[in-house]
């Protein structure tokens, strides 16, 4: 990839939405070769897509994590059949790493859901099919944890290495931090209906659309009187209530990005604290998360393996103990929005055991 290809990359990961007249501009050369150059960026997979960070809670949805861990193939297999086949399901991947083998789950579902979900994980560890059930923090800044997004101006596309000072990094971490709040923040809920959630659908893994690609995607005929601005008033609300920000997702192995540790470690409240806030407030360069726990941290990132053992060796460094686990991204998968998931007639989200619970079991041949 040439430098103002790498520009042009850079300047659509800060303003993902943003037009390619703009991005050019940025970079430097004429919107034809800027939109040629991103078609040509996401031909080869150097970026998959951008999707929107949507605000759970002003939807009524709660984020719930899970490490599963299983003592087959057969029952990893499973586990994922049943994640595509659960309608609140966010992101899988495959775990591995000492006994731990197993699978990491998130579920993006309304509180009242939940109990479905743990009914269903019971029946899967009485079947066998799942031998431990550890549940992780949610990743919620009041509750101790952040997450980092990738900088590639950190990427040398000369010596095609990522140059990151670990011990000047942290030895610049603040020395005295106070413990987060955390008390629930209460984020007022919007009145949806199943269009509003329809659109949030396809803006979800797909945000950088035009409207009218949008409103043909809803089925709709761009050219019927009222339409556009309809779409384009709901669009315009949905942004400002409901969608956080944007990511551009990008396929990392053009950068050396490889391992992606997920690490389980002990440590001193204050340290755990340290961390979050450095790493918030910091140019971490790596695309990471960070959840506290009662006695620790959990943290992942995606890393280049020269960076691996520098990550490692930090933890080691301020924690009392640890455990390091690999994702398997290669085996992950991102979930988007489902708008089938709500009831257009009473303009809430789907609770029905036959749905949230029956149904995903049934596929793995359980019920």
């Amino acid at each position: 990839m040439n430098t103002d290809k790498l520009k042009l990359l850079l300047a659509l990961q800060e303003d993902p939405i943003a037009p390619a007249a703009k991005l050019a501009k940025q970079v430097g050369v004429t919107p034809p070769t800027a939109r040629a150059w991103l078609d040509s960026l996401r031909d080869e997979k150097v970026y998959v897509s951008v999707q929107a960070n949507i605000l759970g809670r002003r939807l009524g949805l709660e984020m719930d994590d899970f490490l599963l861990k299983v003592d087959s193939y057969d029952s990893l297999e499973k586990i994922e059949q049943f994640c595509e086949a659960h309608p609140y399901t966010s992101y899988r991947a495959r775990v591995f790493g000492g006994d731990d083998h197993g699978i990491m789950v998130q579920f993006r579902q309304p509180d009242e859901a939940r109990s479905h979900l743990l009914d269903a994980f019971d029946i899967m560890k009485k079947k066998g099919i799942v031998t431990h059930i550890r549940e992780l923090p949610t990743l919620r800044t009041e509750y101790g944890s952040t997450y980092t997004r990738p900088r590639l101006d950190a990427w040398n596309p000369e010596r095609m290495v990522w140059e990151f000072d670990w011990d000047k990094w942290w030895n610049n971490q603040p020395s005295d931090v106070k413990s987060p709040d955390t008390k629930t923040t209460q984020e007022e809920t919007i009145t949806l209906d199943h269009l509003d959630v329809q659109i949030l659908q396809h803006i979800h893994m797909n945000a950088r659309r035009k409207n009218t690609d949008i409103i043909e995607s809803l089925g709709f005929d761009k050219n019927t009187p009222g339409v556009q601005q309809k779409i384009s008033a709901k669009l315009k609300r949905l942004k400002n209530e409901v969608i956080e920000s944007y990511r551009v997702f990008i396929n990392w192995t053009h950068f050396d990005v490889y391992n992606t540790p997920l690490i389980i470690a002990k440590a001193h409240s204050k340290t755990s604290d340290r961390l979050v806030k450095h790493l918030s407030d910091s140019n971490f360069p790596f695309g990471s998360s960070i959840r506290k726990t009662l006695d620790g941290f959990v943290w992942s990132a995606r890393l280049p393996s020269g960076h691996f053992s520098e990550l490692v060796g930090l933890v080691w460094k301020i924690s009392e103990s640890f455990e390091v686990l690999i994702l398997d991204f290669k085996h992950s998968q991102i979930y988007g929005l489902w708008a089938d998931a709500f009831d257009g007639e009473s303009s809430t989200w789907r609770l029905e055991r036959e749905f949230c619970f029956e149904m995903p079991l049934k596929s793995i041949g359980i019920l």
